[in-house]
C-alpha cells in the first residue's frame, strides 16, 4: 500500500529548552495516533529534521499546522513523495536529541551531520534517503533498547 511522506527541517527558538520538546512530542503523539501518522524527529544542533508518513491530506494539513508554529523557523519542506508501506510503522513520533554517548548516538550524529554539509544528496526520495531513514530507524531502536 502506498503511503505519503514528507521532510522537512527547521531551526528551533532559541529560548526551545528539552523540555519544551517534551511536551512538544505528547501532544504530536496523541495527535499522531488519531490521524494515523508515524514518522521521526531528530533535533541537533538547535536544528529539527522531521519525516512524516501516512494518508497525504492528514501528513499536509499537519505540515500546515507546523509551518505556524512559533517555536522554530526557517522552515524548509525538504522532500515528499509516496512510498511503499511506512519506514516508521509502529512510532507514531520517534524521536533522537543526541544527548548521551554511545555507537548508536555516534553513528545518528555522523548521519545527520552529512545531512547538513550536503542537504541535496541525502534526503530527497531516492534509495539515499531511503538508506538514511531505515539507518535511523534501526539506531533509534537500538539507543531505546539500550536506555531499558
Amino acid at each position: 500500500m502506498s503511503t505519503f511522506c514528507l521532510v522537512y527541517k527547521s531551526t528551533a527558538i532559541k529560548s526551545f529548552e528539552h523540555q519544551d520538546i517534551k511536551d512538544m512530542l505528547n501532544k504530536a503523539r496523541a495527535n499522531n495516533l488519531r490521524n494515523g501518522i508515524t514518522g521521526c524527529l531528530l533535533f541537533y544542533d538547535g536544528e529539527f529534521i522531521q519525516y512524516l508518513e501516512g494518508n497525504q491530506l492528514k501528513v499536509l494539513r499537519l505540515f500546515d499546522k507546523i509551518k505556524e508554529d512559533q517555536r522554530h523557523h526557517n522552515i524548509k519542506l525538504v522532500a515528499h513523495g509516496e512510498r511503499e508501506g511506512r519506514e516508521f510503522n509502529d512510532w507514531e513520533m520517534a524521536f533522537e536529541d543526541f544527548f548521551g554517548d554511545n555507537d548508536q548516538i555516534n553513528y545518528l550524529r555522523l548521519l545527520v551531520t552529512s545531512y547538513k554539509k550536503n542537504p541535496d544528496s541525502s534526503l530527497h526520495p531516492n534509495p539515499t534517503a531511503n538508506s538514511f531513514w531505515l539507518a535511523v530507524k534501526e539506531n533509534l531502536g537500538k539507543t531505546l533498547e539500550s536506555n531499558f
